[in-house]
C-alpha cells in the first residue's frame, strides 16, 4: 500500500505572464462548468461515481458553450477541478441534511450546538465530517437574514466560484506522454525538468495558440530526499502569492511512498488524551505498565488569537443583524462589513486547519522518537465540552479532536503504526497508581472539587497520589488498552525512563513535506533522538510545573507531582509521580 506526499515548487517568475494566463483561463472555463453542473442531481450524481471524478463528465456537453480552444486533456483537468468540487459540496449537503432533523425553531446558540451535537454522535457519517461547524454559521447567518432556516442546502448555499486557476494534471496521459504537462527527474543530477503548454493568447481558438515552454526547476533538499523513497506523480497548478502580495505559479508534485509494515504485536503505545484546555497530553507506557517517557502537553500558540478573531466575527455578524433588520443589506456599509466578516471567518478556518496539522504532527514526531507501536486514543463519543470557554472552545475540543485524529491515522499509516481506540470509563477521574477513584481540583493549590478542574487528586489517603488530570487521563487510556477486561486494572506503575528533546520546525525553517496539502513529521538521519515536524505553531514541552509559578509556600513545590498550570512552558526534566 503506499500513500502520496506532495511539495510544491516554483515556477520561474520570468514566465509569469504565460502562467497568469493559463490561470485566467481555466479559472474562467471552471466557472462555467461548475454553474452548468450546480443541481441536486449532478451532486449526488457525481458523489456516488466511483472513479475518476472527470470521467463523470460527457466532454462534449460540458464544452458545448465554450467558444475558447483547449487541449483535450486541459478540458480533462478542468472537469477533474470542477467534480472534486462538487463532491466536496455533496458531502456538505449530506451533512446538512443530518442536521436538518434536529434544528432548534430559533437561531442555534452555544448550548443548542452542543445538543445538536450530542444527538448526532451515534451517526458514523457526523463523526467522519467536518462540516458541521462551518455549517452551524451559514445557518445562524441564513436565520439572522430570514427569520428562519433553509429548506435545502441549495437554498443556503451559492454556487461555488474560482479565484484561482487550481488545475490538477492527474487527467492527463503520464509523466513522458502527457498532452498538457511532460516532467522527468535527473537522479544523477538532481534535476527536475517540466515541460507545460500554456497559451500564447488569453482567448485562444486554435491548437496554434498554445506554445510548449520548457523549465529546469530547483527541487529543494527535502524534495530529493524524499524521491529517494519515493517517485513522482501528476503535479498540480497552484497560483499563489509572496508575502508582500507579487503573484507567482507553484507546481505541487506528489511523490509515491510505500507504507511501512505494522508490527504484529504491541508492545509499546503512546497514549494521547484530548483535555479540554490543551490540544493533546501524550505518554508513552510498555504493556508491562511501565512509563517510558515523560508526559508531553502540546498545545497550539494560536488559540489565543483564535479567540480574539472569534470575538471580532460575532461583533461583525452582530452589526450585519442589524443591518439587515433596519433594511440596509443593499448598502455599501453591508458589504464592507460583510467582507470584513469574510475575511475574518477564514482567518479562523485557516489557523484552524493549521491547528489540526501541527498538533497531528507534533504527536506523530513523538511516536517516531519513542520508536512506539500505536497511538491509542479516547473514543471521540467521550469528549466532554468544557464552560465557560465560549463557542470556539467547544468547537476546538469537538471538531479539532476528531480532525486531529483523522490526520493522525493517515501519517500513522504511512509510518507503519497502528492507530487504536479505547472506550474509557473515568479516565481523568481513576487513580493510576492505586486504581482509586479522585476528584479534579482547580489546580494544585485548590482542594475543593470542581467537574473541570485541571488537576487530580486520588481520594484514597493511603495513596496520596496527584497530578495533571489530562496526564492522568493519557495513562489511563494506556491502561485500558493493555487491560484484559473493559475496566482499569491495577498495578501500574508511575516511573518513567529515558531523556529525549523534541525539536518543532519553525515556519521560517524552509519548505515542509506535506500529506496532500498538509505537513508531514519526518525523522532525522542522525544518530541523536530529535524529530523535526513540520508547521511550527505547537509546543511540546514535558509537563512540568514551570519554575515561575510554583508556589514557594508550599512545602511540596517541589516534590509535588507533574502539574501544568500555565500557558508558559519550560524545557526541563523532572522526576514524575513520586511514591
Amino acid at each position: 500500500m503506499s500513500s502520496h506526499l506532495a511539495l510544491p515548487i516554483r515556477l520561474p517568475f520570468e514566465e509569469k505572464e504565460r502562467h497568469a494566463r493559463l490561470d485566467t483561463l481555466t479559472k474562467s472555463v471552471a466557472n462555467t462548468l461548475i454553474e452548468r453542473y450546480w443541481t441536486p442531481e449532478h451532486l449526488t450524481g457525481v458523489a456516488d461515481y466511483s472513479y475518476q471524478a472527470w470521467k463523470y463528465f460527457d466532454e462534449g456537453e460540458a464544452f458545448a458553450d465554450v467558444d475558447l480552444y483547449l487541449p483535450s486533456r486541459y478540458k480533462r483537468c478542468v472537469m477533474q477541478t470542477v467534480g472534486e468540487t462538487l463532491r466536496s459540496h455533496a458531502d456538505k449537503r449530506e451533512a446538512f441534511q443530518s442536521i436538518q432533523g434536529v434544528l432548534p425553531d430559533h437561531k442555534i446558540r452555544r448550548i443548542h450546538t452542543r445538543r445538536i451535537k450530542e444527538q448526532l454522535w451515534n451517526a458514523e457519517e457526523y463523526i467522519k465530517s467536518g462540516y458541521v461547524d462551518l455549517l452551524i454559521g451559514q445557518l445562524n447567518s441564513y436565520y439572522d437574514k430570514h427569520g428562519r432556516f433553509p429548506e435545502s442546502y441549495f437554498e443556503m448555499q451559492d454556487c461555488p466560484s474560482y479565484s484561482k486557476g487550481v488545475l490538477p494534471y492527474s487527467a492527463d496521459d503520464g509523466p513522458t506522454s502527457g498532452q498538457a504537462i511532460k516532467y522527468e527527474y535527473d537522479e544523477d543530477t538532481q534535476t527536475l525538468t517540466v515541460k507545460l503548454k500554456t497559451p500564447d493568447t488569453p482567448e485562444p481558438e486554435t491548437r496554434g495558440g498554445w506554445t510548449w515552454t520548457e523549465h529546469e526547476l530547483e527541487g529543494y533538499e527535502a524534495f530529493h530526499e524524499l524521491l529517494e523513497h519515493g517517485s513522482l506523480s501528476a503535479p498540480s497548478f497552484h497560483p499563489t502569492q509572496t508575502k508582500t502580495g507579487d503573484n507567482y505559479y507553484e507546481l505541487s508534485f506528489p511523490i509515491e511512498v510505500e507504507h511501512q509494515e505494522k508490527p504484529d504485536d504491541i508492545e509499546t503505545v503512546l497514549a494521547i488524551d484530548g483535555g479540554l484546555r490543551k490540544d493533546a497530553t501524550a505518554v508513552v507506557v510498555n504493556k508491562n505498565g511501565e512509563q517510558l517517557s515523560v508526559p508531553y502537553f502540546i498545545q497550539n500558540t494560536e488559540r489565543e488569537r483564535m479567540k480574539r478573531l472569534d470575538r471580532e466575527r460575532n461583533q461583525l455578524n452582530s452589526k450585519l443583524a442589524y443591518l439587515r433588520r433596519e433594511g440596509r443589506d443593499h448598502t455599501d456599509s453591508f458589504r464592507h462589513v460583510q467582507a470584513e466578516y469574510e475575511r475574518v471567518n477564514n482567518k479562523i478556518r485557516h489557523k484552524r486547519e493549521q491547528l489540526v496539522h501541527d498538533v497531528a504532527n507534533q504527536v506523530l514526531a513523538l511516536a517516531l522518537v519513542y520508536d512506539v507501536d500505536a497511538i491509542v486514543h479516547e473514543d471521540l463519543r467521550s469528549l466532554s465540552p468544557p464552560r465557560g470557554e465560549g463557542q470556539l472552545s467547544w468547537e476546538l475540543s469537538s471538531w479539532a479532536h476528531r480532525e486531529i485524529i483523522s490526520k493522525i491515522e493517515y501519517r500513522a499509516d504511512i509510518a507503519g503504526l497502528h492507530v487504536e481506540k479505547v472506550h474509557p470509563g473515568n479516565t481523568s477521574r481513576s487513580c493510576p497508581r492505586c486504581g482509586s477513584t479522585g476528584h479534579t481540583t482547580k489546580s494544585p493549590d485548590h482542594f475543593f472539587e470542581v467537574w473541570w478542574g485541571g488537576h487530580f487528586r486520588c481520594d484514597n489517603t493511603r495513596c496520596g497520589f496527584q497530578a495533571d488530570r489530562d496526564y492522568v487521563g493519557a495513562v489511563n487510556v494506556a491502561r485500558v488498552f493493555f487491560s484484559s477486561s473493559a475496566s482499569l486494572e491495577h498495578g501500574f506503575t508511575s516511573s518513567y525512563t529515558g531523556e529525549f528533546e523534541i525539536v518543532p520546525a519553525s515556519r521560517s525553517a524552509g519548505p515542509r513535506l506535506v500529506f496532500g496539502d498538509a505537513p508531514v513529521a519526518y525523522l532525522g538521519q542522525s544518530n541523536e533522538k530529535r524529530v523535526t515536524a513540520g508547521g511550527g505553531s505547537c509546543f511540546i514541552a514535558p509537563a512540568v510545573t514551570p519554575t515561575e509559578t510554583k508556589n514557594n509556600s508550599s512545602k511540596d513545590s517541589v516534590s509535588r507531582p507533574a502539574t501544568h498550570s500555565s500557558s508558559q512552558f519550560t524545557r526541563a526534566t523532572a522526576v514524575y509521580c513520586r511514591k
